[in-house]
């Protein structure tokens, strides 16, 4: 007789099942879609640089002098040793992460309240913005949300019907969640505080106090390292300077990132899935129980919000992303509540979050372009010259940009962070500044600041001149590459009565040679002129050339005031089948609309040099 009903259920569960992987197919492809696109932000930089290693020792022991636990750095050092450290598979583990957290909310709403309730959980998760986002970061916070949702799957388990596997799981889960995150402490107190609140006989509190104690105990050697990081956090605002006030301004942005804009309707759907409502003959009936887990989800959302906000005041630590912590215990709620409607009110709700979350975006950061930034310096410098980098902690991730163009660790490259400079060496910051500048001809300085120490004002006094302005915006901050010269002392020719060439360098790269010229306006142009670069063989007929006005443009002519100093580049494309030889170098400057160059002595063109290639 009971064949019918296990067969029901058998087949019940498959497909629930079956829907499940439709989610996880959902949300994998929401969180693989652009992840390419944008740049590596500060904490992704940041992230790259502490997980350098090249040893896991050596990860766990930067960690100890930075602010979080090791263990995702550990994670993610070992998964660029396997995988490489592109920007699509480093942004991969955090998508992982992302899926194990989806599968843990839908198993705890399935467990507790419904399978319904479950995939209800994991398909208002996948469609989260906030977790979308922090999906396609190198950072540690789908980790902590994935094994604080892994916790409490396993707590409730244990905590319903003891056994050896779950009471493991929980206890394994719990403290890989201590060493990612501190915050994972809060999921623990609300963990602790439910066993005292709910959990009977009274028989079961030793065993379950004992685990508590474990996980204590377990997290022992990392309470010591966390004392040593507070004691110094504070007195390093490199380091804590992305937390926010609490202003109604802030709570609003939370709010957003939790529940959406549309916060009223998932409020209230988060309140109702308080509540257990059973429909019969059309009438709701409700019920509070079971209070196992709706407590425990209702103190999850509740204690972690309300302990970051009181400390906020004094000890500052409250950015949107901690807050991912809760964000599965508000998914599941969600779901449940969603469920408790009846069958009609509940598909058009369902339906109408869905089409907003597919048509709205409620959490998105747009990061800063330094990808473009740093290719763009890579357009222009010559192999030896220095990048000066004043852009606060935004250096990371322009260094991690660079070296990937390059293939080159950033720390074997001329890249200086003037705020770690700032840091070390205090007072005696310029004293070291000069030092280093003193035997360079010319650097470049990328700059996101507001000079309050006159940094803008000391380079100038000791003789360097700026050349080339190159700019990137950030929503609407201007990101300024600069390249810094010191003024030539010998000119190299005239052209026309417009412009003096005053320094030129060449340099061969693979299949182009890269021309580098320094001109200087003798009065100010009325039009924009073109500088040409070309090879000519020993018979004077032209083999290669790059034509373009100064700067692939970006330094029009037209804007010279007399006796300014202007940085100028051209990449000549070698032909591949360029036989050997040697090859004159010349530069000529002409208006667009006139074929007559402007005139250099009585030639049409400056000969540079000659060089022998290929």
């Amino acid at each position: 007789m009971n064949v019918p009903v296990i067969t029901f259920h058998m087949r019940a569960a498959r497909q629930a099942l079956f829907l499940f992987a439709l989610i996880a197919i959902f949300a994998l492809f929401v969180r693989l879609w652009h992840i390419e696109r944008e740049s590596f932000w500060a904490d992704e930089g940041w992230t790259m640089l502490l997980a350098k290693g090249p040893s896991l020792a050596q990860v766990a022991q930067t960690m100890a002098e930075d602010q979080h636990p090791p263990l995702y750095f550990m994670l993610i050092r070992l998964w660029m040793d396997v995988f490489g450290d592109s920007v699509f598979m480093t942004r991969l583990l955090s998508t992982f992460w992302s899926l194990i957290g989806l599968a843990a909310v839908y198993r705890l709403g399935a467990d507790w309240f419904s399978p319904a309730a479950g995939l209800a959980a994991a398909l208002l998760l996948a469609l989260t913005d906030n977790e979308i986002m922090l999906a396609r970061e190198v950072r540690h916070y789908t980790q902590l949300a994935a094994l604080a949702a892994l916790s409490a799957l396993f707590y409730l388990r244990y905590a319903r019907q003891p056994r050896p596997s779950s009471g493991f799981a929980w206890l394994l889960s719990s403290i890989a969640l201590l060493y990612t995150h501190y915050l994972g402490v809060l999921l623990i107190a609300v963990q602790a505080l439910h066993t005292l609140l709910i959990v009977r006989p009274w028989r079961r509190l030793p065993d379950l106090l004992f685990r508590f104690a474990a996980l204590g105990i377990a997290f022992l050697p990392q309470f010591g390292v966390f004392l040593m990081q507070s004691s110094v956090r504070y007195t390093r605002p490199i380091i804590f300077q992305s937390t926010l006030p609490n202003t109604p301004e802030t709570f609003t942005m939370v709010r957003t990132d939790l529940i959406g804009t549309h916060f009223g309707l998932t409020g209230a759907l988060a309140l109702l899935g308080l509540a257990y409502v059973t429909y019969r003959f059309g009438k709701a009936h409700w019920h509070w129980r079971p209070l196992l887990p709706t407590l425990l989800l209702a103190l999850w959302v509740c204690l972690p919000i309300m302990v970051i906000i009181g400390i906020n005041e004094r000890f500052p630590i409250l950015t949107t992303r901690n807050f991912l912590l809760v964000t599965p215990a508000l998914a599941i709620l969600i779901g449940h509540g969603l469920l408790n409607l009846d069958q009609t009110a509940r598909r058009i709700i369902l339906a109408a979050l869905i089409f907003v979350n597919l048509t709205t975006i409620d959490a998105y950061h747009i990061k800063p372009p330094w990808r473009q930034v740093a290719q763009t310096w890579l357009t222009y410098r010559q192999a030896d010259e220095a990048l000066l980098m004043d852009i606060w902690v935004d250096d990371f991730a322009l260094r991690y940009h660079i070296g990937q163009a390059l293939k080159t660790p950033p720390e074997q490259l001329p890249l200086i962070s003037l705020p770690a400079w700032r840091e070390t060496y205090r007072e005696f910051f310029f004293a070291q500044l000069q030092a280093y500048l003193e035997p360079r001809e010319a650097f470049w300085l990328i700059y996101w600041g507001k000079n309050e120490d006159g940094l803008l004002d000391f380079l100038p006094e000791r003789g360097f001149v700026r050349t080339a302005e190159l700019t990137a915006m950030h929503y609407d901050n201007v990101i300024y590459l600069w390249r810094y010269e010191r003024p030539p002392q010998a000119r190299l020719a005239t052209f026309g009565d417009l412009f003096a060439l005053e320094r030129a360098a060449v340099a061969r790269q693979d299949q182009t040679v890269r021309v580098t010229l320094l001109w200087q306006a003798l009065r100010a142009p009325s039009l924009d002129y073109s500088v040409s670069v070309f090879l000519l063989d020993e018979g004077g007929r032209l083999v290669a050339q790059h034509d373009s006005s100064p700067l692939d443009g970006n330094a029009p002519t037209s804007a010279w005031q007399p006796g300014a100093l202007k940085f100028d580049a051209h990449r000549i494309a070698l032909p591949a089948d360029l036989p050997s030889g040697t090859y004159t170098l010349g530069i000529k400057v002409y208006w667009y609309a006139n074929p007559v160059p402007l005139r250099v002595d009585e030639s049409e063109y400056f000969a540079l040099s000659a060089l022998r290639l290929p």
